[in-house]
């Protein structure tokens, strides 16, 4: 159902009739986009053809590699200049030194280092000399303490004792038989 809306209140171009004709009258176009394309393309080429290509890459390559559509190499990424030590650093004496007195110190500070990596290993063996000692001792205690152990000597345990009753009877003869 229609609304009625008064006509002097609408704009000329609601009320205009087309007749059910179709108009271009403010109408989108929709250009051929294949056609567009092409023309594009040709355009950039003309252009990248009047450009000097390979001072325009020497000079801007930024530039030069957004105009081909690529990405820019990591060569041409501008790389952050970061000042690593303050102006009034402090400068070590090594720096001081010319080449020859250089090569003797470093030279000692190796000798220096070799020496004291050899008493570490000499420390480090004896370390493993006394371990191993250590647990062989522990071996033989653990091994030895099945055979040998402290006992209590007026318990009998599992001894039966040659002046007993006991083993008198069983070794004893009651009887004296003759054949």
């Amino acid at each position: 159902m229609k609304k009625n809306i008064d006509p002097n209140k609408v704009s000329n171009f609601k009320n205009r009739d087309f007749n059910d004709q179709h108009s271009n009258f403010c109408m989108k176009t929709k250009p051929n986009n294949r056609y567009f394309n092409a023309e594009l393309k040709r355009l950039t080429q003309e252009m990248r053809d009047n450009l000097c290509t390979e001072q325009l890459k020497k000079k801007n390559p930024p530039l030069y590699y957004s105009m081909m559509n690529r990405k820019l190499p990591k060569k041409y990424h501008a790389k952050e200049k970061v000042q690593i030590a303050p102006v009034n650093a402090y400068v070590p004496p090594q720096s001081k030194l010319s080449t020859e007195e250089l090569d003797v110190q470093l030279k000692k500070e190796a000798d220096a280092k070799k020496l004291k990596d050899q008493i570490a290993f000499k420390d480090q063996q004896d370390k493993m000399k006394e371990k191993q000692r250590l647990a062989y001792n522990e071996a033989a205690f653990y091994k030895q303490q099945k055979i040998i152990h402290w006992c209590n000597a007026h318990d009998q345990g599992r001894w039966r004792s040659i002046h007993s009753e006991e083993y008198k009877s069983k070794t004893e003869k009651k009887y004296e038989y003759y054949w």
